[in-house]
């Protein structure tokens, strides 16, 4: 799917909070879920209290926005997971290295919103019960 420019900024533009209820609507309908990679390796942010996030978008142009705008961030891939795969496999790898959080739709110059992978696991499935 290709986001127009007016929709990327104006999401953007949306607290940490509302673009996180975007995400989760948006990774249920279309069943992928967009990070970001370097060297075969999903890449994390550290938090200043020194625990590890991995870094989620809905679409690969948000990702692809991020890294645009966000000097550390050159250089960097997008890579796309079906939603499937992302719950049952790589969070599971995750979490063995004992990464159990999440920066959930980042923006340049701004935030994104942490939660915890249970509590992600917990909305995706709470949302997914309304495409049955």
């Amino acid at each position: 799917m290709e986001i127009s420019k007016q929709e990327i900024e104006a999401i953007i533009r949306l607290s940490p909070e509302k673009r996180y209820a975007y995400f989760i609507k948006r990774i249920c309908d279309w069943e992928c879920i967009w990070t970001l990679f370097d060297d075969d390796s999903i890449i994390l942010n550290e938090g200043k209290n020194g625990d590890l996030y991995v870094i989620l978008f809905p679409f690969n142009d948000f990702a692809s926005y991020y890294i645009n705008q966000t000097k550390a961030m050159s250089g960097s891939l997008c890579k796309c997971f079906e939603l499937a795969e992302f719950l049952h496999t790589t969070i599971r790898k995750l979490q063995a290295h004992n990464i159990n959080k999440a920066l959930i739709f980042p923006v340049p110059d701004g935030f994104g919103l942490n939660v915890s992978i249970s509590t992600l696991i917990d909305d995706i499935n709470e949302e997914l019960e309304n495409y049955k």
